[in-house]
């Protein structure tokens, strides 16, 4: 139990740092090919200034994507052997196709895209940045593909113990990928814009009065906007899914005990695993029956039925409830700045003093949201066919414990030099800014000043 306490803990901490940035290059690569695009459209220096500011941000997110990544695979050798022993004749190609069709067309294009601006012709230099973001997405439809996979597995066979594939159209698009898939994506696509905006407000206060960071706020802010309403249908949608095929998991979610017709929505509540009961419950009468079933009276099935084969619920409880509320958050703050851009094309000092805090957000909602699908998936690795326990390795707990020390430590420190070079780079790009603005007035009166010298 040491070993796979501190296995599970250990695989969390990794996929917890590595999905960070993949979040962020997964759409940030498309914002880059539309300030290209725009750049080539207008001749406007503006959206190229905007792209060199945000292709610096793209280059370190990605590099540490990359050297997360690896660590990830590792551990399907050193802490779980039981997956590739059961699964492997699955996981293994899917993986394999990932890095065949995506990281291949991502690392080929991304020296062009990053080194190449004055080297190659803004034709070229756009197709390359055009492959990196199809890149980076195929990337997530094959990681997606393979960890949906493992929610609902299908196309299939076992033989001896062993998964075997005998329809890879049904193991590709499994029930629950178009939706998981799509939540990802446009999940990436809020997290990046809010990156966007929260540098670029951080440079406006800073007194960066340039215009790409106007520019990439106004971006950033109509992209949010715009992407948390379709967000909130695509959630209904993956929560009906998830209701169909992983019941138990939605029952934790809405910290459900008994199989209920009109289940309460609970909007706040302590979950109590020992009383199956939730105290200080705070609830909306049939709420969840007609969230899960668009009906009043709807009978939604409850924790106890799953009797052992159900996730911890007060992660699950909790973890939904932290996505849900950032989510709200972020639609009122990017629809507010939305109608103050429209109404006077700017946003007061206090909302960007909001943005800046905000700066983050989208990883906080990814990573609840990512604990609420992985936590809610227990006491499953692959649902119905290989339990955690039986996956984990045998080494003895205290190694674990010593790896997990070390990752740990490892991920703080680049977690807090990663943030500190995003505010670095934004510093820099503000003295950079005032650095030309100094030397474009020079340029305007220095005739002048030469002018009186020469009558002097």
């Amino acid at each position: 139990m040491e070993t796979l306490l501190l296995s599970r803990i250990q695989f969390a901490a990794n996929i917890s740092f590595h999905i960070l940035f993949p979040t962020i290059t997964i759409a940030l690569a498309w914002f880059l090919f539309y300030f290209r695009v725009q750049h080539n459209r207008t001749g406007d220096e503006v959206w190229m200034r905007a792209y060199r500011f945000w292709v610096k941000v793209f280059a370190l997110s990605f590099a540490l994507g990359v050297v997360s990544g690896i660590t990830m695979s590792f551990q399907f050798g050193t802490n779980w052997p039981g997956f590739m022993e059961t699964v492997g004749n699955i996981a293994g190609p899917l993986l394999g196709y990932e890095v065949l069709t995506a990281f291949f067309m991502e690392a080929t294009f991304l020296g062009i895209m990053l080194f190449g601006i004055n080297r190659v012709s803004n034709r070229v230099h756009t197709i390359a940045t055009f492959l990196v973001a199809v890149g980076t997405s195929l990337s997530a439809f094959w990681i997606l593909s393979l960890n949906s996979w493992m929610h609902t597995p299908t196309g299939f066979e076992m033989r001896d113990g062993v998964a075997f594939p005998v329809d890879w159209w049904a193991i590709i698009f499994n029930p629950s990928m178009p939706y998981r898939l799509a939540h990802m994506l446009v999940a990436s696509g809020l997290t990046a814009a809010f990156l966007m905006v929260g540098l670029s407000a951080y440079r406006l206060l800073k007194g960066d009065h340039k215009p790409a960071p106007r520019l990439a706020l106004k971006t950033g802010v109509y992209a949010a906007a715009l992407l948390i309403p379709l967000q909130i249908l695509l959630g209904d949608l993956h929560g009906l899914n998830t209701l169909k095929h992983q019941p138990a998991k939605v029952a934790a979610m809405e910290g459900l005990w008994e199989t209920t017709e009109g289940a309460p929505l609970v909007l706040f509540g302590l979950p109590d695993e020992e009383q199956k009961r939730n105290h200080f419950a705070l609830e909306i009468p049939g709420g969840a029956s007609f969230i899960l079933t668009h009906d009043w009276q709807g009978k939604v099935q409850g924790l106890n039925e799953f009797t052992d084969e159900h996730p911890p619920v007060a992660p699950v409880f909790w973890g939904f409830r932290i996505m849900v509320g950032l989510g709200f958050l972020m639609l009122a703050a990017s629809w507010l700045g939305a109608w103050q851009l429209w109404r006077r094309a700017s946003v007061p000092p206090w909302m960007l003093k909001v943005f800046v805090a905000m700066t983050f957000s989208g990883w906080v909602a990814t990573l609840a949201g990512w604990y609420v699908t992985e936590i809610g998936r227990q006491p499953w690795l692959v649902t119905g066919v290989l339990s955690t326990s039986e996956a984990v390795t045998t080494v003895p707990g205290g190694n674990v414990a010593i790896s997990l020390a070390i990752y740990l430590t490892l991920y703080a420190g680049l977690l807090v030099a990663y943030i500190s070079a995003l505010f670095l780079i934004a510093r820099k790009a503000v003295l950079v800014d005032r650095d030309e603005e100094v030397n474009t007035l020079q340029d305007q009166y220095n005739p002048m000043v030469r002018n009186e010298g020469g009558a002097l």
